[in-house]
Formats: C-alpha cells, structure tokens, sequence
C-alpha cells in the first residue's frame, strides 16, 4: 500500500512538474511573440512616417487677414556697413503699385548653418529670432507703416536638399502679432497703431 502510495505520489509530481514547465515553456513563447509583434509595429511606424511624403506648402504671407503671393526669392544678408546682425530678407512687389513690403528675420544661429528651430526675442541670444516688417515701402526711405515686433510662434528654416545646383530652404512662420506704427520726428520716438497677425510660408532658393 505505502509503495503504492509513493508511485502515484512520485507519478503525479511528475505530471505536475510537466505541466508547470508546460506553462513556463507556453508563457515564454507568447512573451517573445508579443514582444516580437510590438517591435515590428514600431518599426513599422517608423518606416511610415519617415517615408511619408512631405507635403508642399504655398509661398505666401498673410498679414491681418489679407494673402500676398511670394513672387521673390529670398535672400541672405551678412552684417556689415551698418547692419549689426545677419538677415534673411523677403522684398516683394505690392500687386498694382509701385510700393513692396520688406520683410527681414534675424535668426541667430550658434553654428554657420542657417536652418534651426528660433524662438522669438528682441536680446539677439542664440537660438533667437526677430522679426521686422516694413510695409508699402517706396524705396526711398518711405513707408507706410513698420514694426517694433510683439510676439510670434517658433520660426523653423529647414534645409530641403538641392535642385539645380543650389540649396532649397523652407521657411515657415505658424503666427506672429506684428505691433505697427510709424516713427514721430517731432515727438522723437516710434508710436504704435495697433497690432496685425501675421504668417508666412516660403520654400526655395535663397540668394547667398
């Protein structure tokens, strides 16, 4: 009877023992699958969103509602004779006048590189930008009104690979609260007439 006893004891721990192994073999098998099938997914989301394609913007600002066309190429201005700082200016023609907008960003960058990520500031620190906006200019030192800045969103320059032998840039500003008005000689200071959102996208060359 004992050695009886002690067979189906020994018998049945074996079968247990067979079973624990069972699940520990069962659970490790799910555990590498799921790990496999949410590293798949994740590389799979990456190949998706890095082969995406990049969708084209319109080169056009809009300035308190109104959209201006971009029909220039922008250029890159270094300082010197006078200019104390490095610009990246846009002069384009006012449709029906002889009158243009002039519009200057003054990103400050910590290498020779002009793309990067800018936040708004008047300090000129690195990683900064500032933002002047000359409106109806006549080219002779007139016009009908400018800025002294407010605030604005990140300004983003993003270098898009080559075309034609020369460098395409995308310059996108999402908002920005341009604070206009003009200068008053007899009171000796600049006086504000208000404020007017303002957006700009461009992508092409720019003139070095």
């Amino acid at each position: 009877m004992f050695i009886f006893y002690k067979i189906n004891y020994t018998f049945g721990k074996s079968i247990i023992s067979s079973i624990n192994i069972s699940f520990d073999y069962m659970n490790g098998r799910i555990l590498y699958v799921l790990l496999l099938f949410f590293a798949c997914l994740k590389l799979l989301v990456s190949c998706s969103s890095s082969d995406a394609p990049v969708e084209p913007i319109v080169n056009e600002y809009v300035l308190d509602g109104e959209v201006f066309s971009i029909t220039g190429e922008m250029s890159w201005v270094k300082a010197g004779g006078g200019q104390a700082e490095d610009q990246l200016r846009l002069l384009e023609p006012i449709p029906e006048s002889d009158l243009y907008d002039l519009i200057i960003f003054s990103p400050k960058s910590s290498s020779s590189l002009l793309e990067g990520s800018y936040v708004y500031s008047q300090t000129g620190d690195v990683g900064t930008y500032n933002l002047q906006f000359v409106h109806a200019a006549d080219g002779q030192g007139e016009s009908q009104w400018y800025t002294n800045g407010d605030n604005g969103d990140r300004l983003e320059i993003e270098f898009f690979g080559e075309k034609d032998g020369r460098d395409v840039y995308r310059v996108t500003l999402s908002g920005f609260t341009l604070n206009y008005g003009y200068w008053d000689y007899l009171a000796g200071k600049w006086v504000s007439s208000g404020q007017k959102p303002f957006k700009y996208a461009y992508e092409g060359f720019i003139a070095l």
